[in-house]
């Protein structure tokens, strides 16, 4: 039972189903004899009408049932005109049904049986009007013809529903495909908040606690050591200054503007933060065409450009950092390079593991190659969906 409304085809094929029945009934109903033989010929013609109908119509669909339906009613109805009347008009009963049944005759079984049974049918026919003449050849092709026509109706008719199902299939998929992304998506900033709040409190709690530590020592610095007590107050300053960047750098991933704007626009933006706080230039150099990248591949990539450079002056007091950023076809590309102390990239801190994690999940690579008082090289790689 297939449950669909019907096609065009459907609605125009059986309007001529419809006019054909009443124009046979009238032609028939007049030549006939007798009122009860036409009350007779008048109900049979309304069964073969309203009976295939049960079975094909909007909504509800059993080809099987409407073909049999439809060729055991026309094939009885031709039968018996052909072995009353004897003549060659009641072929033209045939040429409208023999359509229907092409039209039908879609199901595998049906496409070998109901030409053979269509065949018979017409044989028959032939012989019980004793219609075996010169004619039947003529009539015999226009039969045919019929049939072959109604064959490649519904040859179209079931592509066009096979099409529209697979529409509806894609359609469908594409919808949960949509809500796994949205539910991906919010669990990603759950996590991603969670992460930054983490972050936050270890950053200030460690810069508070330093700062407090230090102003404790300060007095007693202040009394027996003097040139010691600007050293702890440069200490604590530079401390401050390191906490409020580290700060503000947070704050900032979290701030929804950056989500509108572009990648190389965010990497501009981080470097002239880092300008401001650090008075460091940055050679920053771009290849390819800007492909734009998924959230989560935007905001990774700028965490690692943001741990890269706070490594090469924090840790590594570098006087020159190199940046280069490749949109390939593929892969999007990030390369730090600067030329600090360096450090053992075996061990690597929390915000460089952590990097290292989130490119991993994305399907990407990380690497570090650094020497001691030979600078440093962090590349990595993020892949593109094609």
């Amino acid at each position: 039972m297939d449950q669909r409304k019907w096609y065009w085809l459907d609605t125009i094929l059986f309007l001529f189903r419809t006019l054909w029945i009443f124009y046979n009934a009238y032609s028939f109903l007049s030549i006939s004899n007798g009122l009860i033989f036409k009350w007779i010929l008048f109900f049979a013609f309304m069964a073969i009408y309203l009976v295939p109908l049960l079975f094909y119509r909007p909504g509800s669909i059993n080809v099987l049932h409407y073909y049999l339906a439809e060729w055991l009613l026309t094939s009885c109805m031709f039968l018996f005109l052909m072995y009353r009347y004897h003549s060659i008009d009641v072929y033209n009963f045939i040429f409208l049904p023999s359509i229907m049944i092409g039209y039908a005759a879609q199901l595998r079984p049906l496409i070998w049986i109901a030409p053979l049974l269509s065949l018979l049918n017409f044989v028959i026919g032939t012989w019980a009007g004793d219609q075996f003449t010169e004619n039947f050849l003529d009539v015999f092709i226009y039969t045919t013809f019929c049939y072959l026509i109604g064959f490649c109706l519904g040859r179209v008719t079931v592509v066009n529903n096979k099409e529209k199902k697979l529409i509806e299939s894609i359609q469908e998929k594409n919808k949960m495909l949509e809500q796994y992304s949205r539910i991906i998506e919010e669990l990603t900033i759950v996590e991603e908040r969670n992460r930054i709040s983490q972050e936050l409190d270890h950053t200030v709690d460690h810069i508070l606690t330093s700062v407090v530590t230090n102003l404790d020592e300060l007095p007693s610095f202040m009394k027996t050591n003097r040139e010691g007590a600007e050293n702890v107050i440069k200490e604590i300053s530079e401390l401050a200054r390191e906490g409020l960047y580290d700060v503000r750098k947070t704050i900032h991933q979290m701030s929804p503007i950056e989500n509108r704007q572009t990648l190389i626009q965010s990497f501009h933006e981080v470097m002239e933060d880092f300008l401001k706080n650090t008075e460091t230039q940055v050679d920053f150099q771009i290849r390819g065409s800007e492909r734009v990248p998924g959230e989560r591949i935007k905001y990774t990539l700028i965490r690692c450009l943001q741990e890269g450079l706070t490594n090469a002056i924090r840790h590594g007091q570098a006087a020159e950092i190199k940046v280069k950023l490749s949109f390939e076809e593929e892969a999007i590309r990030l390369f730090i390079q600067d030329n600090g102390l360096g450090f053992d990239p075996h061990n690597l801190g929390f915000g460089l593991q952590t990097i290292k994690e989130r490119i991993h999940s994305l399907g990407g690579t990380f690497a570090i190659e650094s020497k001691v008082n030979s600078g440093t090289k962090i590349g990595c790689s993020v892949p593109l969906a094609k």
